[in-house]
């Protein structure tokens, strides 16, 4: 038969049809509508945020709320890296953000950081913010950051089990 863009969509539904031949479908501008129709969209899943005391040593995909508390300040024998202390009700982490990103970042402001990842240098967690990673200001309400727990402060130890 013939796959048009008010077919597909049926088509495709039928047990035993797995794809489509196309010929000459091919060079209309109507195809894109058959490829809709035949690969249905994936949804985007929800992130789902932690507190700073979930953040672990192999942590990726890493998603907080935070409040600035440090001011960024540049790390030595680096270009465009900056460090910047946050945190939440549960504790402090130090980012490490690349690029003009932590100009932003004022003392006192909440940000979004979305799908981070802990980079440990020297044995200390740093979760870096890199062109993945998205660093935005926030409207969420983080309490009072809980200075007493700083995870970046904590010393790890490689093991090989």
């Amino acid at each position: 038969g013939v796959t048009l863009p008010e077919n597909s969509k049926d088509l495709i539904g039928k047990p035993d049809i797995d794809g489509f031949l196309v010929g000459g479908a091919s060079l209309k501008p109507s195809f894109t509508d058959i490829i809709i129709a035949a690969v249905p969209p994936i949804p985007l899943k929800k992130p789902k945020f932690i507190k700073v005391d979930d953040i672990e040593p192999a942590a990726r995909g890493v998603n907080i709320f935070a409040k600035v508390i440090k001011a960024p300040t540049p790390v030595a024998n680096s270009e465009d890296v900056t460090e910047i202390v946050v945190g939440d009700s549960t504790g402090t982490v130090t980012l490490s953000v690349r690029g003009e990103r932590a100009k932003h970042c004022e003392v006192g402001k909440v940000f979004r950081v979305q799908n981070a990842h802990v980079v440990m240098i020297k044995g200390y967690i740093r979760l870096s913010v890199d062109k993945w990673a998205a660093l935005k200001p926030a409207d969420e309400d983080v309490g009072t950051v809980n200075e007493e727990k700083d995870i970046s402060a904590v010393e790890y130890e490689l093991t090989n089990e």
